[in-house]
C-alpha cells in the first residue's frame, strides 16, 4: 500500500541553546553526521519517495527538519538547497527561535521552505519558565524577522499542568503577529519533571480553551490565524475529523544517527539508514505493521464509536504511561 502523502521529521542534531523542562533529550551536543553522511540519509528518503511514485500514484511528500535546535546544524542550508533543488519534497523547518545571521536568512528565503514553526509555550513569564530566561523575546524576534521576509510561520504549543490556562495568551500573539497557524499537542511524561504532566480533567479543560477561542467571532473578524485541533482527541470536544495518529503510517522520524523511528515520541528503533533500506524497513517491520492495521487494539476502545477513525488516542503517550502503544490513550474520559 502506498500512501497518498508522507511526512518525514527529521532530526538533524541534538545540539540546542535552550534546555527546556519538558525536552525528552538525553543529550544536547551534535552526534548526528557530516553533510555527506546527511547527503547519504538525505538519498535514502529519495529513494523511498521514487520508489512510492512507480506507477499512477504521486506522494506529496513532506520533509520537517528539527533536532535539537536545526538552525545551529553545519550544512542546513546546502542540504537545504539540494531539496528544494530535486523538488521531490517541500520541506519546514522547527525551531526554538534561534536566528539565522542576516545573510543567512536572506539565503533562507530564496530557500522557499513552506513554513518555520517556532515553539511558544505561554506569557513572556511562563515560557521563560519552560525553556529559558529571554526565551520568549526571542521568539516574537524571530517571528518579525520570519514575517518581514514574508516566510509562513506557524506556532506551536506543548500543553502541560503549568501553562495550559495561558492558551488564550499564546492565542492573542498569534493573532497579533498574523501567524498563519497555531497548533497544539500535549506534554509527554518522560520520568522526569511529572509535576507538568496533565490529568484527564485538566486536558478536557485545555480542549475546552481551544474550543471558547476557536469561537471568538470577534477576534476572528480581524485575524485570519488558524486555531487548530487537529491532534489526538481534540475533537471529543472542539467537533469535526477525529485525528487519527499517523506514525508508522504517514510519518517517519529520522534521528541525527540515521536511526528510524515510528515518531519521534514514540521511540523505538525499527532500522537505521547507514546499514537498512527504509523501504524495506517501511514494508516489513512489525511494530510499523501494527501501527498501521490496529489488530490490538485495546479492548476498551474496540466498542467505541470512534474505534476506527480515532484508533485509540495518542500512541506516543498510552506507550510512554504503560509501555504499550495499543494501550487507551490515559487522558479519554470515555
Amino acid at each position: 500500500m502506498v500512501p497518498d502523502q508522507f511526512n518525514f521529521q527529521w532530526h538533524i542534531t541534538e545540539a540546542c541553546n535552550y534546555r527546556c523542562r519538558h525536552c525528552y533529550q538525553d543529550s544536547h551536543l551534535d552526534d548526528g553526521v557530516d553533510y555527506p553522511g546527511m547527503l547519504f540519509f538525505y538519498k535514502k528518503l529519495e529513494d523511498f519517495v521514487l520508489h512510492c511514485n512507480n506507477g499512477l500514484k504521486t506522494v506529496d511528500a513532506h520533509i520537517n527538519f528539527t533536532g535539537g535546535e536545526p538552525f545551529m546544524k553545519n550544512g542546513l542550508l546546502d542540504l537545504l538547497d539540494v531539496v528544494r533543488n530535486n523538488r521531490l519534497f517541500s520541506f519546514g523547518i522547527l525551531s526554538n527561535g534561534f536566528l539565522l545571521p542576516e545573510s543567512d536568512l536572506l539565503r533562507l528565503k530564496a530557500l522557499n521552505p513552506r513554513f518555520i514553526q517556532l515553539s511558544l509555550d505561554g506569557s513572556e513569564s511562563i515560557h521563560d519558565s519552560i525553556r529559558g530566561k529571554g526565551s520568549f523575546k526571542e521568539v516574537i524576534r524571530a517571528i518579525k524577522a520570519y514575517q518581514a521576509l514574508k516566510i509562513q510561520v506557524m506556532l506551536s504549543f506543548t500543553a502541560n499542568a503549568q501553562n495550559y490556562h495561558s492558551f488564550s495568551e499564546v492565542v492573542r500573539i498569534a493573532r497579533k503577529y498574523k501567524v498563519h497557524k497555531l497548533w497544539t499537542d500535549r506534554y509527554l511524561p518522560t520520568g522526569r519533571n511529572d509535576d507538568l504532566a496533565l490529568s484527564s480533567v485538566q486536558v478536557k479543560e485545555f480542549f475546552e480553551h481551544i474550543l471558547k477561542e476557536q469561537n471568538n467571532k470577534f477576534a476572528s473578524r480581524f485575524s485570519k490565524t488558524i486555531i487548530s485541533s487537529s491532534r489526538s482527541l481534540q475533537f471529543l470536544v472542539t467537533g469535526g475529523q477525529p485525528y487519527h495518529c499517523s506514525a508508522g503510517s504517514t510519518l517517519l522520524a529520522i534521528m541525527p544517527n540515521g536511526d528510524v523511528f515510528p515518531c519521534r515520541r514514540l521511540p523505538i528503533k525499527i532500522g537505521n539508514l547507514r546499514a537498512d533500506s527504509l523501504i524495506e524497513i517501511y514494508q516489513n517491520n512489525a511494530v510499523l505493521k501494527e501501527l498501521r492495521h490496529n489488530e490490538k487494539l485495546d479492548e476498551k476502545c474496540k466498542h467505541c464509536f470512534y474505534a476506527k477513525t480515532c484508533a485509540g488516542g495518542l500512541k506516543c503517550l498510552s506507550f510512554a504511561d504503560s509501555g504499550d502503544y495499543n494501550k487507551k490513550d490515559p487522558h479519554c474520559w470515555l
